[in-house]
């Protein structure tokens, strides 16, 4: 398995992917091979649904547009915070109060007035939306927006961080769900595993022995690594995170949590470990995401640093490349229709295309 590379696309400044991937350059939105102007303040972020496109900028303003280009609505706040296939949430001002609204593709089926409150991380299906209000998890029926529950996280007790000091856990993020269970990360090295008709916590994950390092007094020491960076892999039967030179998994169909050492794949390709990562670009046979190499090794002052093809069954690199005089960002790489993108530091969209 390889790719080649297509082209490179210079000045893109965002890029995200629907079904299609869609891109932000100099003022223009490229969309379905299309393009459009947008306003000239820098952007924040930007998704695409149901037909309109809803924009951020770094100013605390939001507009939103049809995909023909005409602006519908604008003002202040953020045009979104959340989206899923079905339902995208948005925040707007009303009598000087933020509040958020969740919308399906037609009308706006739930409002939450969030003062004071936070409300920044986000998970909705078909099925059900969850969504973090003063480090409590809510989660809402859908369609019809009902509250179905409550989680308290304070009922988790208090975690020991690197430094010896007790802090409160909080919800880095929702991974996702599986049959009946919404996992969600969270601080402490905790992943959880919550009945989403219920609320009532299944499992939890956090001891890992032998996984670590003796640092600080070894309090990070044999337990999963950063649960931020775990994704469900495509089968959805088990979660994984490339954390450095190891492959962590946490089967969902066993509950047990394991690791494994790519040290010897990683010194074969000249690798000194794989980038942290929040997510990755993943199809049925590999896993995409950056490498960085070894710059001792190569006799270098700077760290080179690749987009790589892990196999998930062999557990090899397949295919690399270098960004030769160039870095990669926190971006992480997408697929869309055979191709694999990446946004390089220098604003650069690297697009491969897949032999073959």
């Amino acid at each position: 398995m390889n790719f080649y590379k297509k082209k490179e696309i210079s000045k893109v400044i965002k890029y995200s992917k629907n079904n299609n991937l869609y891109f932000l350059t100099n003022k223009k939105l490229f969309f379905n091979e299309k393009s459009f102007s947008i306003f000239d303040t820098p952007v924040d972020g930007f998704e695409i649904f149901n037909n309109k496109v809803y924009i951020n900028d770094w100013n605390g303003n939001y507009k939103i547009y049809k995909t023909s280009g005409e602006v519908i609505e604008k003002g202040e706040g953020k045009a979104f915070f959340h989206s899923s296939n079905s339902y995208l949430g948005y925040q707007y001002l009303k009598e000087g109060n933020i509040q958020e609204a969740l919308i399906d593709k037609n009308e706006v089926i739930l409002n939450l007035d969030i003062i004071d409150k936070k409300n920044s991380i986000n998970f909705s299906n078909k099925n059900i939306y969850c969504c973090l209000i003063n480090n409590e998890i809510y989660a809402y029926t859908l369609p019809k927006a009902k509250l179905q529950w409550k989680f308290e996280l304070s009922t988790l007790g208090k975690f020991e961080d690197r430094d010896g000091n007790l802090q409160n856990y909080e919800v880095l993020k929702f991974i996702g769900a599986w049959q009946n269970s919404i996992l969600v990360a969270c601080s402490g090295q905790l992943v959880l595993d919550i009945n989403s008709k219920t609320g009532e916590l299944n499992r939890k994950w956090q001891a890992l022995p032998g996984y670590g390092s003796s640092a600080f007094q070894g309090r990070l020491q044999h337990k999963i690594p950063s649960t931020d960076g775990f994704q469900l892999d495509i089968s959805k039967s088990y979660l994984y995170h490339l954390a450095g030179a190891f492959l962590v998994t946490i089967n969902l169909v066993t509950g047990k949590a394991d690791y494994q050492s790519l040290k010897n794949t990683l010194e074969e390709n000249v690798f000194s470990g794989f980038r942290w990562s929040t997510g990755y670009a993943e199809d049925e046979t590999h896993i995409y995401t950056i490498a960085e190499m070894n710059r001792f090794e190569l006799g270098l002052d700077y760290i080179p640093q690749c987009i790589v093809a892990f196999n998930k069954k062999t557990l090899k690199i397949d295919w690399h490349y270098r960004f030769e005089g160039d870095w990669v960002k926190t971006d992480i790489p997408q697929l869309a229709n055979n191709k694999l993108y990446q946004l390089s530091g220098d604003n650069t969209l690297y697009i491969f295309e897949k032999e073959e």
